[in-house]
């Protein structure tokens, strides 16, 4: 039969300074059981780590959200008539659609050109005429 190992549990005989509570709107002052506590609480070392990660995933979410519409407008201007036909479109076209120029997942450059590729999920935008504002929108495999 197995013998149940017995953990013994130690008390340390450190005192900490009593402190203020970290979580914001609790000004409660405890007195620490180690010292890296900085909550009086476990409810509130978890819900202060809560609003922290709301406040980073709001912003992945926003990110999220408007690179989708910028693939969105990409691949509408894409399908359209006047697109195929003159394999360019121009910057105010881009804007009227909603396309954000500051959203995009990463820069390269275009082989040959070296022209600067914003990279929007599997859609890259290559500016092609400086002084219209034309753009190529290319779709990029293997990525």
């Amino acid at each position: 039969m197995k013998k149940k190992i017995q953990k013994r549990q130690r008390f340390s005989n450190r005192t900490y300074p009593p402190k203020l509570c970290k979580k914001q709107d609790c000004n409660t002052e405890f007195v620490p059981t180690d010292g890296r506590q900085v909550y009086c609480n476990a409810q509130h070392r978890i819900d202060s780590n809560n609003d922290k990660r709301k406040v980073i995933d709001k912003i992945e979410n926003d990110f999220k959200k408007k690179a989708k519409n910028n693939k969105e407008v990409l691949i509408k201007i894409e399908k359209s008539e006047f697109y195929i036909k003159s394999r360019v479109a121009n910057k105010t076209l881009l804007l009227y659609e909603g396309y954000d120029f500051g959203v995009y997942h990463k820069k390269d450059r275009e082989k040959g050109t070296n022209r600067e590729v914003l990279i929007c999920y599997d859609y890259g935008l290559v500016l092609v005429d400086g002084n219209n504002e034309n753009y190529k929108i290319d779709k990029i495999e293997n990525i």
